[in-house]
This record gives C-alpha cells, structure tokens and sequence, in this order.
C-alpha cells in the first residue's frame, strides 16, 4: 500500500472507528489489526505522520477534552470525568498530556472560557453565525 492510503486506513480505524478514546486500545493492537509487527507500525507512522503512536492518539484525546471543557451543557462534569470519557486511564496522565498538547490544565482552560467576555463585535458575529 502506498502512505497516502495507509494513512486513510490508520484515520479510519483510529479516528472514525473512535479508537483513540480506548484507554486499552494500544500501538500493538492497531499493527495487529494493519496486520504488521509493532516495530513496523511505529516506522509507518513516522513515514505517514511524522510522528509516534501516542504523538496521534493524545491530540485527538486533548481535542475532545477541550470540547467537552468549553460546552457549557457539559459544565457539571469534573475535570477527571472528562479525562476518562476521552480516553485516559487516570487524572495524572490526563493533565500531563493536557499541559503537553494544550498548553495549560483542563482547570485553567474551563476557568479562562468561564471567566471570559465577549465584546459586542463578537456577540454580533455569533448571532450571524
């Protein structure tokens, strides 16, 4: 297979398939399912994507950690619920990785979106949206 279509093949197992929020889903059950050695997959991907295995998961863990942190209807979840929904086994290596890939804590970010303001420019532009 060429890199373009390994890489549709990894995105629809990992992003589409949702993978990536199983905690127990690992580098060695995607090669499995790819059919190829561990040590083969973790080449593929730094060919495919320039990356490693958790360098592609955790992103797509952080992303939907921010989703649920900035939507208001999800307000009355705790910080450490979030990190499990999204794929975390425990709250230490949800924060590490929060801090790693968004730059701060998951606290930090619902209390900055809580705290903040919009100016009327941007309350306009969100009625038009």
């Amino acid at each position: 297979m060429e890199d373009k279509e390994w890489k549709k093949r990894i995105d629809e197992i990992l992003v589409k398939g949702k993978h990536y929020r199983d905690p127990d889903y690992s580098a060695q059950k995607l090669a499995e399912e790819l059919g190829m050695s561990a040590f083969q997959l973790a080449r593929l991907l730094k060919r495919v994507y320039g990356k490693s295995y958790s360098d592609i998961v955790l992103p797509l863990r952080i992303r939907d950690a921010q989703k649920y942190l900035l939507n208001p209807k999800k307000a009355h979840l705790m910080v450490e619920e979030i990190g499990i929904l999204v794929g975390f086994k425990n709250k230490w290596s949800f924060f590490m990785a929060f801090r790693k890939y968004a730059g701060g804590t998951p606290g930090e970010m619902r209390k900055n979106m809580n705290s903040y303001t919009p100016s009327v420019d941007e309350r306009k532009t969100r009625k038009n949206i």
